[in-house]
């Protein structure tokens, strides 16, 4: 369901700026660690003043030594600019430790506690618990790990992410904050921190209660080098200023209080992160990446898998904890419904959809127009054994897109970049390989509301003005094959890499196709998709086909354009960052910065578009297409809610299934098998689920 406060949520690979120095942990020693971590951070945060100050006092000068008046007032605003971020650097050292315990004597007395019970129940009240529901995975994991080496991988939200109750959660239907692990939360007065009052039935689906310091070792854990790529250890020392307990040695109730740097819309998400279960980790330690490859941690989700559960090339399958914690909790009580759900790999989908029709299968999307047209024009639906519905929701589209490697020749020139951008006919794929169900992407986000800025649109193909950026960018002779090259000699090609299933193989024959007609080659390099995303992360890619999932409420822009996560201090390329741009701009720069800090929607808003006109602006970023809706098909006795405050599925989830309010109704399931033995039949449903359909917005776009 993608739902969980954005330490979770951010699928991430955060990068450290500048050479980084942290003791490394002896095992599992916590109580050692951690006050080396918080000299760590304090003295991180002296050598920031220090910085900050000299840079504040260096440009003062310059500013009263500049006599031309527009200079100035450029020197001016970045002293304004640098003494805020100075005067944050201040206020987090007078917090005092990064790591603290407190009694519960010390929490302020004038909290306002909030516990969103009056959002509406998540489900319905005639689900039942029981059955399997089966589905397929195109790869097999490379790992069970949820952090460090290949953890991010398209495995990742179905055993973790879309499942795990983190200290708050985000309702899907309403978007307000609901309770997760902790019961209650409250702000303080200084609005930077949020107070979490944990509820005390809340365990780990090993049976273990869930302790306040678990959270602390959530950062122990993550901001370790034994990670061996800590990609939370900046975001953790930049995004937090202090991670505290009360009462962790005393009777009552448990007390989680994060502070943030600065305040913040909708706080509560932004201070969320989940417990790391203590006792799993009591072998933590250098050899972590290899103790913890197939090791499953306890979690405090409903499902868990066990050792012989996984059959590593075959299938993961996930089991529901009968005694689980929230099973009775509100928002909880009517989800993940089923006892098991068993992802088994099948590589090929046409094996996958055979598998599907044969009802070893029980679900599956069939949006491309080959499924929803021919494929599922099948007898089972003409029986009305599976049924198909076509589903509007209002969750932000996943941009598959074309992502350029502006390190990699020709693709460092803005004019190449450009040209290709036009020479990229996305239109006739939609018209041709989706015929006309899927819509252009206008640019890096859609969905989000205000922060989409609406004044940018794709580039549309032209022949015309692809040829006149690759002219200017020195393509100007056209050799006996039609492709364009340069003064010596050198064809205009780019290595067009993506996943290699049969959709993508026509879908890129289409794009390479009509490059030609603008003078490029793109030179197809079909792989297998853990191979795309290594080549990806490794930024051995000229070009690759590629989507990143955006979660609600807020896009993310830092770690994918942020040169810290490009470029190291020497100027060398860095690898396993979410920039598989390679981009680099002092101005983006500060913007990422400053929506990162950003105190207001107005502020967010205001940095998101600039963001959005520069990456239009540089080309790097070609958008592609996407969906409005989703069209799936499942077998009769996969049953949906149909309740007063869920119908079919939530309106802020991607897909139907990630909302895990589904069910397996064994009865049906016998009646439906038992009628396919006999020759029986039921009636044919096709519905169109049309409650969250988002009336289609009209992109001006500016001529270039």
């Amino acid at each position: 369901m993608r739902l969980l406060g954005p330490i979770l949520l951010i699928i991430l690979f955060f990068t450290s700026c500048g050479k980084e120095e942290l003791v490394k942990n002896d095992g599992a020693n916590f109580e050692g660690w951690y006050p080396r971590y918080n000299k760590y951070i304090n003295d991180w945060l002296g050598e920031q003043v220090k910085a900050a100050t000299e840079s504040i006092k260096e440009l003062e000068t310059r500013s009263n030594e500049e006599t031309d008046s527009e200079t100035q007032k450029k020197l001016k605003d970045q002293i304004v600019e640098k003494t805020k971020e100075l005067e944050r650097f201040i206020a987090r050292q007078d917090l005092g430790d990064y790591i603290a315990f407190f009694d519960l004597k010390n929490l302020p007395e004038d909290l306002s506690w909030e516990d969103g019970q009056a959002e509406p129940e998540i489900g319905d009240p005639d689900s039942k618990k029981g059955g399997a529901f089966r589905y397929f995975i195109t790869s097999s994991p490379p790992t069970i790990r949820p952090f460090g080496p290949n953890s991010n991988n398209s495995f990742r939200g179905e055993l973790y992410d879309n499942i795990e109750i983190g200290l708050i959660n985000l309702h899907p239907q309403t978007g307000a904050i609901i309770p997760g692990v902790a019961k209650e939360w409250a702000i303080g007065a200084d609005k930077k921190t949020v107070y979490f009052k944990l509820d005390s039935d809340a365990k780990y689906n090993d049976g273990v209660s869930v302790k306040a310091a678990d959270f602390l070792w959530f950062v122990y854990i993550r901001a370790s080098d034994n990670v061996v790529t800590p990609w939370f250890k900046q975001y953790l020392r930049e995004q937090f200023a202090r991670i505290a307990v009360y009462g962790e040695k005393e009777e009552g109730e448990k007390i989680v209080a994060v502070t943030l740097p600065e305040p913040k819309p909708k706080l509560p998400y932004f201070a969320s992160i989940p417990p790391a279960a203590s006792h799993f980790y009591k072998e933590y330690g250098p050899d972590y990446k290899e103790r913890y490859q197939w090791r499953v941690p306890p979690t405090t989700a409903a499902y868990t898998v066990k050792d012989e559960d996984i059959v590593k090339g075959v299938s993961i399958t996930l089991s529901r904890d009968k005694d689980w914690w929230a099973k009775d909790k509100k928002f909880y009580k009517y989800r993940f419904n089923t006892d098991k759900i068993r992802y088994t790999v099948v590589r090929d989908i046409s094996k996958a959809w055979e598998l599907f029709r044969a009802g070893e299968i029980d679900y599956f999307p069939i949006s491309l127009p080959e499924y929803w047209y021919q494929k599922s024009e099948m007898q089972p639906v003409f029986d009305g054994y599976v049924e198909r519905y076509t589903w509007y929701n209002q969750y932000p589209r996943i941009p598959w897109s074309l992502y350029l490697n502006s390190a990699k020749p020709p693709l460092d020139n803005l004019d190449v970049r450009l040209g290709i951008n036009h020479a990229t006919n996305w239109q006739k794929v939609i018209d041709v390989v989706f015929r006309g169900d899927a819509a252009r992407l206008p640019g890096w986000t859609k969905g989000f509301g205000r922060l989409d800025n609406t004044e940018i649109a794709a580039r549309p193909f032209s022949i015309t003005k692809a040829k006149e950026y690759f002219t200017k960018a020195g393509y100007s002779k056209e050799g006996d094959d039609g492709i364009l090259r340069d003064a010596a000699g050198n064809r205009l090609e780019v290595i067009l890499s993506y996943s290699k299933i049969p959709v993508r193989e026509k879908m890129m024959a289409l794009l390479k196709e009509e490059a030609r007609k603008a003078g490029v080659d793109f030179v197809l390099d079909g792989l297998d998709h853990t191979v795309v995303y290594k080549k990806e992360m490794a930024k051995e890619h000229q070009m690759v086909f590629s989507a990143w999932g955006f979660r609600p409420p807020y896009p993310r822009y830092y770690e994918y354009f942020h040169s810290n996560n490009a470029y190291d201090d020497k100027g060398n390329l860095k690898t396993d960052t979410n920039n598989v741009f390679s981009f680099k701009d002092d101005k983006m720069d500060q913007l990422a910065v400053a929506y990162r800090n950003a105190t207001s929607e107005d502020e967010l808003e205001r940095t998101a578009h600039e963001m959005q006109q520069i990456i239009h602006d540089s080309g790097v970023y070609i958008p592609g297409y996407m969906t409005e809706f989703s069209r799936v098909a499942c077998w009769r006795w996969l049953r949906w809610p149909d309740s007063d405050f869920t119908e079919f599925s939530p309106p802020k989830v991607y897909v139907p299934m990630e909302s895990y309010v589904y069910w397996v109704d064994g009865g049906m399931k016998r009646e439906t098998l038992e009628a396919k033995r006999s020759g029986g039949s039921f009636p044919e449903v096709q519905e169109v689920k049309s409650r969250y359909q988002i009336k289609a917005e009209v992109r001006k776009g500016k001529d270039e």
